[in-house]
């Protein structure tokens, strides 16, 4: 069986179950392959021990966190051979008059006795195991019956789609398919126990999600010393605000104005309000002194109008830049936006390079395109044929997923990867989509739903705004903030989705997203993991984009499911939102109720507005 890596980081890797293309049901036991080099194992540990540490000790098995000198037993791997058994090891005959279940305890028992005892015919696996929140998974419980003589000889499995009304007979002589009993809950001997003081295990189909989710953490993985030292930086909230603000255009010169700036409270130099810098330029005037000295005072402590000085030294604001250091991706974007760390072109670009060459045609439909782009409530769309993503997996959880609700385990075996903590890693420079959402449209429409008080039109205002919500604590902020991560997060799947229509050369399967709520951005890139790009997406740039986000638009209006799907709290199904791979999120926080409304409002509005890229 061949799979991608990419599919392999999230569906494929230790303790998952599946299915084979040679008709069988499987059980991952390890996953073996090359050691990883070229990522930053400093950055991807610690971004690992943040994300397990939420767990208590005792809700981690397997997974100790990668700090200090711990990182020595990790090692980052790039996931090449799967090795699996086996399962369920309960298996009925395939000849319909029969049909009896049989139970192995391992593969080769199965292997020795591969048909049925009774017809000899072909036996087929029942696609169904118990699983519970604890780590722990078994084959489905079989009961036997208590007629002398048949035991566990006769049972068949009466499956009717639902294991509330499936049921265990006995087809022997003397029970003629008499009912033995319902389908069971099996019990667990651990210390994960419900409401009622009970450790249940939960039935599952093969193809249930729930019962297996993989974590891990996608890193844009930029390998130079001035991204190293910017991830580094105890400032890197500050440099990363004001590269989103429009007060820098890079890295290098956040950096070189901290640089500058060395010693300094709060790392960047105290400046007067305007109103204290208008009394001291009067006391100056007063006092004699010349227009050339005024103006180095001005320069040095006069409110700035640009870099990081203009951002305010307040104690609110200081923490503000603090939190947002600390949102890793939010520091990441200001890489990603960075031309010399990563370059793209962006659809206005491409619309002016149609119009300077003579190319009316492109043009007319770029304009187009920039139109519907605003009507979205999007500010930008670029393309790089270099983003470099990496996907770094370290452990699972089944039945629950959040913090201390269900064990976090990690990947060990100490029989591979050299008896050391697995993590597996994939990372590519590929190509991607770069979406950025206007600001003064997401507030104007935060401010119709009453969650926040007005909205701005300057962009850089409004931006700030956004980040305030997000670095807010209290119900008012926090609300808001939630429902700006459902608007990002529903309209970057739409937009995902929509590619997937065979014009461009990619299914939604091999696409995955970037999701920077914070910077109202989401990244689309192509799942590959491949050291080339196949140019698809430019060229969805170049000559596809108003199709593509048309369809995007009318997705949110419709689903093939409707009416359920629209009747459905939250809007959302397989067929309108949900990824197959590429969400981060795994399918949660999405809405097409709250997407179509904030469309509305955005076209009420009257779009997105321009503003800076």
């Amino acid at each position: 069986m061949n799979r991608s890596r990419s599919q392999t980081m999230v569906a494929f890797l230790p303790d998952a179950v599946f299915r084979h293309e040679q008709r069988l049901r499987a059980r991952v036991a390890a996953v073996e392959g090359t050691r990883v080099v070229q990522l930053n194992e400093e950055v991807v540990y610690e971004e690992i021990a943040r994300y397990a540490e939420r767990w208590d000790e005792p809700a981690r098995a397997r997974l100790p966190l990668p700090r200090g000198r711990a990182t020595q037993n990790f090692t980052l791997v790039s996931p090449d051979l799967i090795y699996f058994d086996v399962f369920p090891l309960v298996l009925e005959c395939a000849r319909h008059s029969c049909r009896r279940v049989h139970t192995f305890r391992t593969p080769r028992q199965l292997a020795a006795a591969s048909t049925c005892r009774h017809c000899n015919s072909r036996l087929q696996q029942l696609p169904y195991y118990s699983a519970h929140q604890c780590g722990r998974v078994e084959r489905m419980y079989v009961p036997k019956c208590d007629l002398e003589g048949h035991g566990w000889d006769h049972i068949v499995f009466e499956d009717t789609g639902s294991f509330v009304t499936a049921t265990w007979r006995c087809v022997g002589a003397g029970c003629g398919g008499r009912k033995v009993r319902g389908t069971a809950q099996s019990p667990c001997s651990c210390e994960w126990k419900d409401a009622g003081g009970v450790a249940r295990m939960r039935a599952h189909t093969l193809s249930d999600t729930r019962a297996y989710r993989i974590h891990s953490l996608d890193l844009v993985n930029i390998d130079n010393t001035e991204f190293r030292q910017y991830q580094k930086h105890p400032e890197r909230g500050r440099i990363a605000a004001a590269h989103y603000l429009g007060l820098i255009s890079s890295l290098a010169e956040g950096l070189s104005e901290l640089t500058r700036a060395t010693g300094t409270s709060g790392g960047v130099a105290q400046r007067l309000t305007a109103l204290e810098w208008q009394a001291r330029e009067q006391q100056l005037r007063a006092s004699g002194m010349d227009e050339a000295f005024i103006a180095q005072v001005r320069e040095a402590i006069a409110p700035a109008q640009g870099g990081l000085a203009a951002l305010s030294d307040a104690t609110v604001d200081t923490h503000r830049w603090e939190q947002l250091g600390a949102y890793r991706p939010f520091v990441e974007r200001a890489a990603v936006f960075d031309p010399a760390h990563v370059p793209r072109i962006t659809l206005r670009e491409q619309h002016d390079s149609c119009i300077e060459r003579g190319d009316q045609q492109t043009g007319q439909t770029t304009a187009l395109a920039l139109q519907q782009a605003e009507s979205l409530g999007i500010e930008e769309i670029a393309v790089t044929w270099e983003f470099p993503i990496a996907k770094v997996a370290f452990g699972f959880t089944r039945e629950k997923h959040d913090p201390n609700e269900a064990k976090l385990t990690g990947f060990h075996h100490r029989e591979f990867n050299g008896g050391k903590y697995p993590v597996y890693a994939a990372s590519s420079d590929t190509e991607a989509l770069l979406v950025t959402f206007s600001a003064p449209a997401v507030l104007s429409y935060l401010c119709a739903r009453g969650l926040v008080p007005h909205g701005y039109e300057d962009v850089s205002s409004a931006r700030r705004r956004v980040l305030e919500i997000f670095t807010e604590e209290d119900g008012a902020e926090a609300e808001a903030a939630a429902v700006i991560r459902t608007v990002v997060h529903t309209l970057g799947h739409l937009l995902l989705r929509a590619l997937d229509d065979g014009q461009v050369g990619l299914a939604e399967n091999t696409l995955a997203e970037w999701q920077v709520p914070e910077a109202l951005t989401v990244a689309i890139y192509a799942n590959n993991v491949r050291e080339f790009t196949l140019g698809s997406l430019w060229t969805l740039l170049s000559n596809r984009v108003l199709s593509w986000l048309e369809s995007a638009t009318d997705t949110v209006l419709s689903c093939e499911n409707d009416p359920l799907c629209h009747q459905s709290s939250p809007r959302c199904c397989e067929r309108c939102l949900y990824l197959t791979f590429g969400c981060q999120l795994f399918n949660e926080d999405l809405d097409r109720a709250v997407a179509a409304d904030f469309l509305r409002h955005v076209s009420q509005r009257g779009g997105a507005g321009t503003g800076q890229p």
